[in-house]
Parts: structure tokens; C-alpha cells; sequence
């Protein structure tokens, strides 16, 4: 059976970049193989033409569109039914260049119950028709000599290459990039801008001790001031903002009772060693207890996942707070703000999702160190797969985008460009894939200036503080 994508199809582009034939297309497209429309382009969603695809046979063991599908609309379409041979006979029309092996992968050899079509299988690849639905053409007697013209004579159109096809020659090496200069940079290299920034004033022995031992303490101190701590001290078996504040809760059961009866005796005149003390006992016991239930009541009243917490501070914590602030303030702090996902389906011919987010600009780290602040943002490295890639020759490995640097109300901006022509036009058929991105980085204070490199994809930026 050829594949079909349903209603449920939510627009991901996942599927699309994954087909080895390229047989998979986005809704508003206004032709199809045969140059007619496609029922599917009136609905807004991704399709798939059934004269190309193979099921991956030939490719896989497994259909790479629904391996990657998160809501697994991709499924065999029980309209088409189709053969083993049938199927490994369209791939080979498809790809002309391409020599598969009597091996091939293909999924009906995987025992899925589709053990009847084996004879079929076997049968000479000759005698088995393309079956395309709309084809009406005869097969050409003999292959022409381009490639696209022996693929697109059965199909009544062009037909792309794929994925697996012969990759393009390396272009010869670029000549080094002219460093650039932007308003806002302070004069000198970048090695004497990142001396500025002097070793990092956190993650000590000594830090990690003292935080270890005062957690009863300092987890009293506003979230924002603990998670700091945290970051600091880089270690959770000493310290983290959620034991702090557990341990801060338990020293209050302790400390409200124990003010209470202080109260009680000084104020209200009752006897120490005495019964007069018991409610006053209690009722520091319950306010301990409330306070306890208000400050984390994500995890106590919502059941919250733990890195959902927002770990408050102690009635007390403000003023606790402006003492310690000249400590948290000269601390190393290292965020992640930009966007790291877990890579899900691994292989060569699948596209990487860390890819994605740097084609957005996502994927950066900015670090304080104390003098100043280090930031370091990925730029794309790869050219997602694309038919049209293949068909102007782009290799895999990304072009230098050009950029443009500053700094506008707090804000850090960079904006990237691509320039080279071939690789905007991959970009605007090419789900997942702007050619331009503008990523803006909150500053956590005034700068004085920046100074910047770009090596090996990656621009460092270090940023001297006022």
C-alpha cells in the first residue's frame, strides 16, 4: 500500500525532509506530478503523491515519514494496495543512479505479516508494474541518457532526486572572512576583551561548604536569589534552591515555636515551665506549618513536577535578601536561554533537531563573570535535505551567514542573513528552514561595549559591563 497522510496532520514538516523520494509536499502547492491539482493541496497540510512513493523500500525497514510523525497521521493507505516488487520496481524508475542490492531493506521483509507477497517479490522485476494511479503514459523502451529524463518519462514530470543519491563535490575553500566591525565595539582583539572578564569567582570548595551548612538559612532568601546560589556552587549534592527551602521549612517549626514562647513569657508575662505556654507552642507550630503549604504550593496543593516549583522566600527572607546581596551579586551564573532539544530518531538520512533551533537562532549560552558577560550563539552548520538542493549542486555543509551585531535597549540583538542565492531558494521550499533569524538577548544589566569573533559556526561575544 502506498502512504497516506490524514486529517490529524498538524503541519510539523517533520515527514518532509525524511522521504527518500521526496514524494511528501505541503498543502497550496499549485501542481502535482501530472500537472493537475492535487486533492490534497486544498486541505492546509502536508501530503504525500502516491506515483513516488515507495514505502521506502529500497531505503529503509521502515517507513522514515511515520518514524518521525508525532501524531502518527502517516499510515498505509488501504486504497493502494501495493507489492513488494511493485514498490521496489518504482524505486528503481526513481532513482536510475542508484544500485540496490538484492538485500534491499524493506519493511515486508520484517515479518509483519505480509509473508504472502513473497512470490510476488521474487518475480522478475521487469514484469512488475509501476502501478501509479494516474500514469497512463507506457514505460520508455530504453533509459535516456540524463537522469531526470529516465525518471520523469513514466511519471509525466519532474521527479527529484534522493536523499541517498551521490552527494555534490566539496566547493573549493572559501578565503578567510573579513573581520567585521560594529557601532558599540571596543577597540583591540578579543583575547584581550575576554582577559577582562577574569576567572570565574564561584564553585570553590569553600562556596560549596558554606552553602552545604547554611542551606537552613539561606533558604529563607527570595528564588531568584537561590537559584543563583545553585548555579554557583554547580554541584546539587551541596546545595539546590528546592532542599534549602525543605530545610528552611524544618528550622521553622523550630524557630516559630521557640519565638512564640520568647513572646509569651517576655510579653504576656506566662510561665516558662508551665501549661501557659502549650497554645502559644501550637499556634507557632501552625503558622510554621501554613507558611510552609503557601510557599510551595505548587508541589504540596497542585502536585507539580519539582522543576515547576517556585521555592519562595520566608516571611523573614526580605531583609535577609539585602544582607546577602553583596554575596549573590559577585556570583558566576550560567543560563541557558536558548533552545537545546533532545534528539529523537538518530540516522544518517534524519534530519537533526538541534539543527533546527540553530537555523532559528536558538541554540546560545550567555554567562556572567563577574566583570562581564560571555555569550556564544550556534549558527547553522548543515543544509537540510531538499530536492531542490541536489538539483543546483549545494553541499551539506552550510555557508557562513552574515551577520549584524548590537546593543538596543537592554537588549543584545544579532541579526543573520544567508547570502548565498542556491541556499535562499533551498530555504523558501524548505520547511523549518528561515533564511534570516533575529535573536534578541535580555541583558541582565548596562554594558560598556562588546567585542566579538566568529569560528567554526559559532560567534563569541564578550561584553564588558559598565
Amino acid at each position: 500500500m502506498a502512504t497516506v497522510i490524514t486529517s490529524e496532520c498538524i503541519n510539523c514538516g517533520a515527514c518532509e525532509p525524511e522521504c527518500p523520494n521526496t514524494a511528501i509536499y505541503q498543502g497550496g502547492v499549485e501542481w502535482d506530478l501530472n500537472g493537475a491539482k492535487h486533492p490534497a493541496i486544498a486541505q492546509d497540510i502536508f501530503y504525500i503523491v502516491p506515483e513516488k512513493c515507495t514505502e521506502c523500500v529500497g531505503f529503509h525497514d521502515h517507513e522514515a515519514c511515520a518514524a518521525v510523525c508525532p501524531v502518527d497521521c502517516c499510515v498505509p493507505d488501504p486504497k493502494i494496495p501495493e507489492t513488494d516488487a511493485v514498490l521496489i520496481a518504482r524505486a528503481r524508475q526513481l532513482h536510475p543512479d542508484t544500485e540496490f542490492p538484492p538485500d534491499y531493506p524493506s519493511r515486508f521483509k520484517k515479518g509483519n505479516g505480509h509473508a504472502a507477497e513473497a512470490p510476488a517479490a521474487a518475480a522478475p522485476v521487469a514484469a512488475a508494474p509501476v502501478a501509479a494511479p494516474k500514469a497512463a503514459a507506457p514505460a520508455p523502451a530504453a533509459p535516456a541518457p540524463a537522469p531526470k529524463a529516465a525518471a520523469s518519462a513514466p511519471l509525466g514530470a519532474r521527479v527529484e532526486k534522493a536523499l541517498a543519491a551521490p552527494k555534490a563535490a566539496a566547493p573549493a575553500p572559501r578565503p578567510p572572512r573579513k573581520l567585521k566591525t560594529f557601532p558599540g565595539e571596543i577597540p583591540g582583539s578579543f583575547e584581550d576583551a575576554a582577559a577582562l572578564l577574569g576567572e570565574a569567582r564561584s564553585g570553590s570548595r569553600a562556596l560549596k561548604w558554606f552553602a552545604a551548612f547554611a542551606q537552613p538559612v539561606l533558604g529563607a532568601l527570595p528564588f531568584s536569589q537561590k537559584k543563583r546560589i545553585e548555579e554557583a556552587v554547580g554541584d546539587k549534592r551541596f546545595f539546590t534552591a528546592g532542599g534549602a527551602t525543605g530545610l528552611n521549612a524544618l528550622h521553622n517549626l523550630v524557630l516559630y515555636p521557640a519565638v512564640m514562647v520568647v513572646f509569651g513569657a517576655l510579653v504576656l508575662k506566662r510561665d516558662v515551665f508551665s501549661t501557659q505556654l502549650t497554645s502559644l507552642i501550637v499556634l507557632g507550630f501552625a503558622i510554621a506549618t501554613v507558611e510552609t503549604m503557601l510557599r510551595m504550593r505548587e508541589a504540596i496543593l497542585h502536585a507539580a513536577p519539582l522543576n515547576e516549583v517556585v521555592y519562595r522566600a520566608a516571611p523573614y527572607g526580605l531583609p535577609l535578601a539585602m544582607l546577602f546581596a553583596p554575596f549573590t551579586r559577585v556570583l558566576k551564573t550560567s543560563e541557558q536561554v536558548g533552545t537545546l532539544p533532545v534528539d529523537g530518531f538518530h540516522g544518517g538520512d534524519f534530519e537533526d533537531k538541534q539543527e533546527r533551533e540553530r537555523r532559528y537562532g536558538e541554540v546560545y549560552t550567555l554567562t556572567d563573570q563577574g566583570k562581564g558577560l560571555l555569550l556564544r550563539l550556534e549558527f547553522p552548520r548543515r543544509v537540510p535535505h531538499s530536492a531542490m538542493k541536489d538539483e543546483l549542486g549545494v553541499p551539506d555543509e552550510m555557508p557562513d551567514y552574515e551577520y549584524d551585531l548590537g546593543v538596543e535597549d537592554g537588549y543584545f540583538i544579532v541579526k543573520g542573513h544567508v547570502d548565498d542565492p542556491n541556499v535562499r531558494k533551498i530555504a523558501a521550499v524548505s520547511p523549518a528552514f528561515p533564511p534570516d533569524f533575529t535573536t534578541r538577548v535580555k541583558l541582565p544589566g548596562p554594558v560598556a561595549g562588546f567585542k566579538h569573533r566568529f569560528v567554526g559556526k559559532t560567534l563569541e561575544v564578550v561584553l564588558v559591563k559598565q
